[in-house]
């Protein structure tokens, strides 16, 4: 479980930095790709992890990772595909 998680976790980093980079066709290549990897369930726990009242708590170490969860823009590009 933990290796899926760092997996998904890594494909919301690298669609951040291909967005910031303004490489929006590799941003939707890294989408793409997260929901065709094994285990695309931990991946949809994780957009449903921040709206939650300890998301703090289960996101403790893993600040960036939950402000990028809230980030609209990416929001939209995953769920979009889920």
């Amino acid at each position: 479980m933990r290796t899926a998680y760092g997996t998904a976790k890594q494909s919301v980093e690298l669609w951040r930095i291909a967005t910031d980079r303004g490489q929006h066709d590799k941003a939707a290549e890294v989408v793409r790709v997260a929901w065709n990897r094994p285990l695309p369930d931990v991946l949809v726990g994780m957009f449903y992890q921040p709206d939650h009242p300890a998301a703090a708590l289960l996101f403790d170490g893993e600040e960036e990772t939950l402000d990028l969860l809230r980030d609209p823009a990416l929001r939209e590009a995953f769920l979009s595909q889920a």
